[in-house]
């Protein structure tokens, strides 16, 4: 996008500079020519020479009947342009004034807009760049930090007047809480990994709340274990309501349940999800022991089956044959 009304000396189509330096040129010979028509006698000098004059540079006198002259003034000719163009201010162009809003003023440039036009934010949501995971956290972690924040210096923390100084704050983050969620939800967030550790942080930012006496709070903060540790529930799990189609060979094929089985047990080994859960469990007064059972009945299930295959002899299903009769020394008994 280029800046109207204001160039830098550089012509962006060189013929038309040319074009335009002729035209100039041309302008100034015929001028001078048409000066060169006008013949003015001067008082000022005594002998009868003629000299050409611009008419602005000759005063004009009038001469009364009685001799005296007087002048009069000579008016400013308006043919005459300036060397310099003029320059007047103007607003700077949308991508400049975009490059210069800081975070805060763009936020709410794009509330006031949404607020004001509410069609464009299928588009917004359209165009606009995933969220990263970092930048999730961080999110939630300055809504807290809001919390801690507005908390009174000369009071008690859990007291009823603390609450009330921070309810607002803590609404935001509940409700910015909520909507992150969803977003790391399958099918929206299809790596489990994301979505556990989103999980695991948030956790225990609700840790981290203090503890106010008020009972509204107290069932809030309740209701807030539950539904987290339902989150947790729905991501170990993977619950899907598609069933996978059987096979109609009867080779031995792995199904995407089992595939998800394995991953899922790979996870709570390499990521420690048993003994992070009971960490929570144990802050949480038994919120998250439903998902401990889960994960337990899981890795009891998966360690049956291993088992099982490492103890059966696999040529134990063969149809065994007695060949007994069939020897050297049977045929010469006979």
């Amino acid at each position: 996008m280029m800046t109207a009304g204001f160039h830098w000396g550089v012509s962006a189509n060189p013929s038309n500079a040319t074009e335009s330096t002729i035209h100039d040129h041309q302008h100034r010979r015929s001028k001078e020519s048409s000066k060169s028509d006008i013949t003015l006698t001067t008082t000022s000098i005594p002998n009868t020479k003629k000299r050409r004059y611009d008419d602005d540079d000759i005063p004009k006198t009038i001469t009364t009947s009685h001799g005296r002259k007087y002048s009069i003034p000579t008016p400013i000719s308006k043919s005459k342009r300036s060397k310099t163009p003029r320059i007047i201010g103007q607003s700077l162009p949308t991508n400049r004034l975009i490059e210069v809003l800081d975070k805060s003023n763009l936020e709410n440039l794009l509330q006031d807009l949404l607020r004001t036009h509410p069609e464009i934010e299928s588009s917004i949501i359209k165009l606009a760049a995933k969220p990263q995971l970092s930048n999730s956290i961080k999110l939630l972690q300055s809504k807290f930090d809001s919390i801690l924040n507005h908390l009174p210096y000369k009071c008690d923390v859990e007291s009823d007047y603390s609450y009330l100084r921070i309810k607002p704050h803590l609404q935001e983050f509940f409700n910015c809480l909520s909507d992150f969620i969803l977003n790391y939800l399958p099918p929206i967030e299809s790596s489990i990994i994301n979505s556990l550790t989103f999980l695991q942080e948030v956790t225990n930012l609700i840790h981290n709340i203090p503890n106010f006496s008020n009972n509204e709070f107290q069932y809030t903060k309740s209701m807030a274990y539950e539904q987290i540790a339902n989150t947790w529930l729905i991501v170990v799990s993977q619950e899907d309501d598609t069933t996978p189609v059987p096979s109609s060979t009867t080779e031995n094929t792995t199904t995407p349940s089992e595939e998800e089985h394995k991953q899922i047990i790979s996870i709570i080994k390499d990521y420690d999800l048993i003994e992070k859960l009971e960490k929570h469990n144990d802050i949480s007064n038994s919120k998250f022991q439903m998902v401990i059972d889960y994960l337990k009945s899981e890795l009891e299930q998966h360690e049956l089956i291993m088992s099982r295959a490492t103890t059966t002899n696999p040529l134990s299903d063969f149809i065994t044959v007695d060949y007994s009769n069939f020897s050297m020394m049977a045929r010469t008994s006979h």
